[in-house]
């Protein structure tokens, strides 16, 4: 009853309030949360990556498919030892304003992405990505000065980034690394800058609530938890993009309640891998929305992370038999076809991915004596973080999660927290123990999964992807030595003994990959599922 009139109010509302003639060439979006972040250098979810993407802009960026192709860098060149990056810059590129506010900005130079990346290196920023380029000459000394309080003399910049001129920048790697031009395609190391951002701090403003980028789109304006609205950039260097107008996305209300202003037209794309059971196969079976609906693997990887830091995780046997405690299977009552169980870390289409891999099967009374060994016989209490705001099934997720502990005598408190709030917990050091996180690729290689999450050696007391805080000595050489291999089987061999170790091991509860399932309106053109990006906005025409 109570669901029945949510809907009945839900529709008088919708069609009462929201049901006003739309304006033209303007995409229509919902989500259930705010956008976390606007600032490149935060930005490492998927509410928050669609938008920055096209706010700001790096030296390069994907084409159609995982290719990496020219964005204000028009050329680049490699040396023979691959250790040396140059990048050439267009001379178009400009920011979306100047620093009174008016139109166009200054034009983006070098000296821009080198500061770009030097503020991510920086642990005042607080940024995801710090690790990520640590194979730049000097590049984690840089950043491990700056986290002494007690250091006097600190390098300006960083040795192995250089600026001839303006439109030119030099990168000296310490090794040879495949994925490097990979790394400069994250959001992370976007040109922002440095006059606009010394400007906001003076008035105690932030980048990520007046952005300004070099972009197809440039923020109107951000109403926290009510709506997001994106206009063209009319200075943007591709006089082709973008194909709309504006963007407005609008917060709140849950899945039920967007697919309703779908189906009426008010929404222009609507995601259905949070979408209910029925609703899910009734819109996928439906001969009407067929034709406009998209599917593809998501090449991401869901799981429990176990503080291999922090009691009673530090304890390899409690966390084998977590793993062996999870029933997997009952995924499948609220996702359906929606999910494939995982067995290891790499998502299946990954390259390097083992499909002999075994994992933990479902046991629960293995579970039971490999805790009275651990020293556990009546098992213990433990805290799991998650964030329904994230993903709207993990509430579902942590229940049964917590049931299937239940039966082997753990005791599981249940922590909802915001995405914001259980990122920055969970990548604290000797902070919580027990978290419900997923991982997304940002680029097609293993070393995304394996050596971003797993290497001991890039731990960080704060901002950590590590999650689990876990470290084998023997683990991380083998990554580091992948990371340099340059015989392409040899390196995927390396990544497969490696997760075979970590597997092993168990720093994580292993749960499922899943599949995106994404629905749009007849008047949508150029919408596509991309390999690599969740959204690419700035190919969407509104044909209305």
């Amino acid at each position: 009853m109570r669901k029945f009139i949510f809907l009945l109010l839900a529709s008088l509302f919708i069609t009462g309030c929201a049901r006003q003639p739309r304006p033209p060439h303007t995409l229509m979006l919902a989500a259930q949360s705010d956008v976390s972040w606007l600032d490149p250098a935060r930005a490492y979810d998927t509410s928050s990556i669609p938008f920055v993407r096209i706010l700001y802009r790096g030296l390069v960026d994907y084409g159609d498919g995982a290719n990496i192709v020219p964005a204000v860098a028009t050329h680049w060149t490699i040396s023979p030892d691959g250790k040396t990056y140059t990048f050439y810059l267009r001379k178009d590129a400009r920011f979306q304003f100047a620093q009174d506010g008016s139109q166009p900005g200054r034009r983006v130079t070098a000296q821009d992405f080198r500061y770009s990346i030097e503020r991510i290196l920086d642990p005042a920023t607080a940024s995801d990505g710090m690790t990520f380029y640590y194979n730049i000459v000097g590049a984690q000394k840089w950043s491990e000065e700056r986290s002494k309080p007690s250091a006097k003399v600190l390098s300006d910049h960083v040795p192995g980034i250089s600026v001839p001129n303006d439109n030119e920048i030099v990168f000296h790697l310490n090794h040879p690394d495949a994925t490097f031009l990979n790394y400069l395609a994250m959001p992370f190391v976007y040109a922002v800058p440095q006059d606009w951002i010394a400007q906001l701090d003076q008035r105690d403003e932030t980048l990520n609530e007046h952005p300004n980028g070099c972009g197809p789109f440039q923020m109107k304006e951000w109403i926290h938890d009510r709506k997001l609205e994106l206009v063209k950039n009319p200075y943007y260097y591709d006089p082709t993009l973008p194909k709309c107008d504006r963007i407005l996305d609008t917060f709140g209300g849950d899945d039920v309640l967007h697919l309703m202003r779908f189906e009426l037209g008010d929404v222009d794309i609507q995601n259905l891998e949070d979408a209910a059971p029925p609703d899910f196969t009734r819109m996928t079976d439906s001969p009407k929305w067929q034709p406009y609906t998209q599917h593809a693997p998501m090449m991401d990887i869901r799981y429990v992370a176990l503080n291999c830091e922090m009691k009673p995780f530090d304890n390899i046997k409690v966390r084998q038999a977590m793993n062996y405690a999870i029933d997997k299977s009952t995924f499948k009552q609220i996702l359906g076809k929606r999910i494939e169980v995982a067995h290891g870390v790499l998502p299946p289409g990954t390259p390097g991915y083992n499909p002999d891999l075994k994992g933990y099967n479902y046991d629960p009374q293995k579970a039971k004596v490999l805790l009275k060994q651990a020293g556990y016989p009546n098992g213990f209490t433990v805290t799991l973080w998650y964030s329904p705001t994230a993903v709207a099934w993990y509430g579902k997720a942590a229940q049964l999660i917590q049931a299937n502990l239940k039966d082997i005598g753990v005791t599981v408190n249940l922590k909802a927290v915001t995405y914001a709030e259980l990122k920055t917990a969970a990548g604290k050091r000797h902070n919580i123990q027990m978290s419900l996180m997923g991982w997304l690729q940002d680029f097609p290689d293993p070393s995304d999964f394996l050596d971003v999450l797993f290497n001991g050696e890039k731990i960080t007391d704060t901002s950590s992807n590590n999650r689990a805080f876990y470290s084998n000595p023997k683990v991380n050489a083998m990554l580091n030595e992948a990371g340099i291999e340059t015989n392409q089987a040899k390196r995927l061999k390396l990544y497969q003994q490696a997760e075979k170790i970590i597997v092993d091991e168990a720093p994580w509860i292993f749960l499922l990959h899943t599949e995106r399932y994404v629905v749009h309106q007849p008047w949508i053109k150029g919408y596509k599922l991309h390999p690599m990006w969740s959204a690419r906005y700035e190919y969407v025409e509104v044909m209305k």
